[in-house]
């Protein structure tokens, strides 16, 4: 799903804009990228954050999520980030967050194991990008409602 703004959001020092990938841009292994959300910050402890998190995590060849997931892990429109070693990933709640690489935002948060520890599934947002950007020249023909 894809929304388009009522009207233009207020640009300030919280809020800004994220560039999107290019169709055929694509991350790398050890790329460190950021994933913010308002999600749990651990197994037991509800509910979710009480002000927004963010943390760095790297990416990992997509062998390794191919090996620990069983439900089919699809490296054209799928990205593993998170290091098995650190105890950082995103969690419960922080779905459909982003994925910030070097300032463009890369994927989207999916999901991981129950108990929270990485690596994670982020969907590839530039396999998408054929869709959004047929998406966002319609919205912008049909203008706001």
């Amino acid at each position: 799903m894809l929304l388009q703004l009522e009207r233009k959001a207020n640009l300030n020092a919280y809020v800004s804009r994220l560039m999107l990938p290019k169709r055929t841009t694509w991350v790398r292994p050890r790329m460190v990228c950021s994933v913010a959300g308002w999600g749990r910050l651990s197994v037991n402890r509800l509910p979710g954050a009480e002000k927004l998190q963010e943390v760095e995590l790297e990416i990992q060849k997509d062998e390794l999520c191919i090996y620990i997931y069983t439900n089919p892990y699809d490296s054209t429109t799928q990205i593993c980030a998170g290091d098995p070693k650190q105890w950082k990933a995103s969690f419960k709640g922080d779905s459909g967050g982003p994925l910030v690489c070097n300032n463009v935002a890369q994927g989207i948060v999916s999901f991981g194991n129950k108990n929270g520890s990485p690596p994670g599934v982020y969907t590839r947002i530039s396999s998408f990008m054929p869709w959004i950007e047929n998406t966002m020249r319609h919205f912008s023909l049909q203008g706001p409602d």
